[in-house]
Formats: C-alpha cells, sequence, structure tokens
C-alpha cells in the first residue's frame, strides 16, 4: 500500500499531514523530538495550533525507520536545520524514494535552495517542491488551499496523485528553480510589507513595496534561470499577497513587530515559530551579488534584521532612490 510521510512536526508539516490523513490518504507525520511526538499522539493536538485537533487516522511516530515504508517524503523542516536533518535520515528513507519540499527559503552560507541541500545529503533521487498560498491553521480547520507542485514530470505526477483533492488543488510546473526561489524571497518582501504596517505608511507604500518585491523576485528567478511565469503565479503572487497581507503570516508578524519598534534579534529570539524570511533576507542579498542582480527591499531587510539599521533609515532609502524606468 502507498504511503506518504511527512518529516518534521510544525505547524506547516503537521497540518498538510492531517489535511492529507482526514482526506482519507494513507499518511505518517515524523518527528525528532520523542517527547514532543508521544505528547502530540495522545492529545491530538499541535501546541500552536490546539483549537483543532488532528483526525485519528494520522499515525504519528518518532521512530525513523517507519519512514522506510514510505514511497513518497514531503520534507516540512525549516531551511536551516535541514542539512543536519537531512544526514540524520538518509539511511532511514528508501533508495529513489522520490523528497518534495514544503520549506521556504535559502541556507546560510551556500545560498543553497532546499532541493539542492536535500540532494547534497540524500543522494540520487527526485526532488520537488511544494508551495502556494496556504496557512496551516486554515488548512488544519478544513479550510481549502491551492498550491503548485514542482519538479520533474514523475515526482509531479505522483505528488498530484497523494496531494490534489478536497484540501488542495493542486497546478503543476517543472520550474521547481522558479519555484523555490519565489517561495523563499516572498518571506522577505512579506517583512518588508509589515514593516510598512508598523510605520502606519498605508496602503499606497505597502503596495509599492509589494509590487517591486515581485519584481525582485522575478529579476533574480531570471538570473538563475528561472521562468518568468512562475513568479506569477501561486509560489509567487499567490503566496504573496497571502503573506503580506493576512494577520496569520509570521514573516508580516516580524516585519509589524519591527515597525513598530521591537529589536529585530529579540523578536527573533522570542518566537515559537521560525520566520523563515530573517534569514532569507541575508542569504538572498548575498546570491543577488552573485548574479549580479540589484535587491534593495531584500537588501535593506537584511541591513534592518542583521546590522541593526533604523527601519525609518532603511524605508527612507528605499524612498529616495532615484526615479528609473519601470523594468519587469
Amino acid at each position: 500500500m502507498s504511503l506518504t510521510a511527512v518529516v518534521g512536526t510544525g505547524s506547516w508539516g503537521t497540518a498538510v499531514a492531517a489535511a492529507l490523513a482526514r482526506d482519507g490518504r494513507p499518511m505518517l507525520l515524523w518527528g525528532r523530538d520523542a517527547a514532543k511526538v508521544a505528547e502530540l499522539a495522545t492529545t491530538r493536538r499541535h501546541p500552536q495550533l490546539a483549537e483543532h485537533q488532528l483526525p485519528t487516522e494520522l499515525a504519528v511516530t518518532a521512530d525513523p525507520t517507519a519512514l522506510s515504508a514510505a514511497d513518497l517524503v514531503l520534507w516540512a523542516v525549516p531551511t536551516q536545520h535541514t542539512a543536519a536533518m537531512a544526514v540524520r535520515l538518509a539511511g532511514a528513507l528508501r533508495p529513489g524514494t522520490p523528497v518534495v519540499s514544503l520549506a521556504k527559503g535559502l541556507e546560510q552560507g551556500s545560498l543553497r535552495r532546499v532541493s539542492e541541500v536535500l540532494g547534497s545529503a540524500l543522494g540520487s533521487r527526485p526532488y520537488g517542491a511544494l508551495s502556494g498560498p496556504s496557512h496551516a491553521s486554515e488548512v488544519l480547520n478544513g479550510r481549502p488551499a491551492c498550491l503548485v507542485v514542482a519538479g520533474p514530470d514523475q515526482l509531479v505526477a505522483l505528488s498530484v496523485t497523494r496531494v490534489h483533492g478536497r484540501s488542495f488543488r493542486c497546478y503543476t510546473t517543472t520550474d521547481l528553480l522558479g519555484v523555490e526561489i519565489a517561495g523563499a524571497l516572498k518571506n522577505v518582501i512579506a517583512i518588508a510589507a509589515g514593516i510598512c504596517d508598523g510605520l502606519r505608511l498605508g496602503d499606497n507604500v505597502k503596495a509599492a513595496v509589494i509590487t517591486r518585491g515581485v519584481a525582485e523576485m522575478r529579476r533574480l528567478g531570471r538570473a538563475m534561470g528561472a521562468q518568468d511565469a512562475t513568479f506569477a503565479g501561486m509560489a509567487g503572487v499567490g503566496d504573496l499577497l497571502t503573506t503580506c497581507y493576512s494577520p496569520l503570516g509570521r514573516n508580516r508578524a516580524l516585519g509589524l513587530a519591527i515597525g513598530g519598534g521591537a529589536d529585530p534579534q529579540q523578536h527573533l529570539a522570542g518566537r515559537a515559530t521560525v520566520a523563515e524570511g530573517a534569514w532569507t533576507a541575508r542569504a538572498a542579498t548575498e546570491l543577488g551579488r552573485r548574479h549580479g542582480v540589484e535587491l534593495p527591499i531584500t537588501s535593506q531587510v537584511a541591513s534592518v534584521i542583521w546590522a541593526a539599521k533604523p527601519v525609518a533609515q532603511a524605508m527612507d532609502e528605499l524612498l529616495s532612490r532615484a526615479p528609473k524606468e519601470e523594468d519587469a
């Protein structure tokens, strides 16, 4: 019998596993912390999503050997912890089993996308990504979402048979690079949008930041070989709108706190969930330099978070940039 495993018991991984199990798919949710997994299996409630109960059909385990039964793995480990976790689980996964990333970020130092990090640790097998506008609490509450599956044709076809249904409507693309770049950078732009809200700059400035953020995402993707259309789709504009406007967005929440005067490092240290955009801002800025692409919003977000630049100064520098022809 086919089995899909979700690796990672964060809010998004748990929500995906629960939604697919509720749709009648054989699902396994794996977590590294045995005590937390045991509590999750007993209470059937996630600490960050406690108002929603997990379906009884969802199997939960901390035993790595259980992953060998899966013929599709959905990877829901935060980007900066992916390399270490992939090395730990390399021997547990069945050879050749496709791995689809649910994470959205760039690795610090190496600047690698999640699929590249996984490939280095897990060896030769198909890799893909599942992305799009999707809040964990809404999905766990039974609300539908539209996602895009990216990767080689056979992986995409398998993923669609496992994911597409009552909970998720799936679109498909072979542009894995574009989907991963869009998913990573939209979190950075969401921080900038949150800063606009925190500074009470109004809808006009926020809309401009989001629009120019799309241009940044597309410019970097184009320089790396991605397809422009990807950034107008679910992984790009779709996910960006949800993240920038919803009160549920963790990256927007980080920006909102910063714009309201919070210290970025203290806020990050006190969070129970991961705001991937904080780390992606720094990595993407360097990636832009590597490819000769200007990323003004991304670099200012990185400076505010990691170089203690005053947020008002960063916004002034963005708004006072010289006039230019609007590019793609």
